[in-house]
């Protein structure tokens, strides 16, 4: 299911909502997390582990055809305390990245 999500007023992005497990860490990936909100250059990433704004994350996306390994820098993150974990949704938004650090061109 694609929809035109209207981002704080400046874009339109075409978002998908979808759970996929994801693997992510600083060097290797070692939590296990889930996408909930999937796009071309970017993702919400659900998970317990949590890394500040500027952190560059791999990531090993789950997927039928594979496990591709790509990038992303944390742009923002939402913290939900232990005790509502699992009733709030809590993690951290992700532009992805190309291998250079550079951030994907846009259409």
């Amino acid at each position: 299911m694609a929809l035109q999500v209207q981002e704080r007023g400046r874009r339109r992005i075409d978002r998908q909502h979808r759970r996929v497990p994801v693997r992510y860490g600083l060097e290797t990936p070692q939590y296990l997390g889930y996408t909930t909100d999937l796009g071309r250059k970017g993702l919400f990433l659900q998970g317990n582990q949590l890394f500040p704004p500027g952190a560059v994350l791999q990531l090993d996306v789950s997927q039928e055809d594979g496990t591709p390994r790509i990038r992303g820098v944390v742009r923002w993150v939402k913290e939900v305390p232990p005790a509502f974990r699992r009733s709030l949704r809590g993690g951290m938004g992700i532009e992805l990245i190309a291998e250079d650090g550079t951030p994907l061109k846009r259409d």
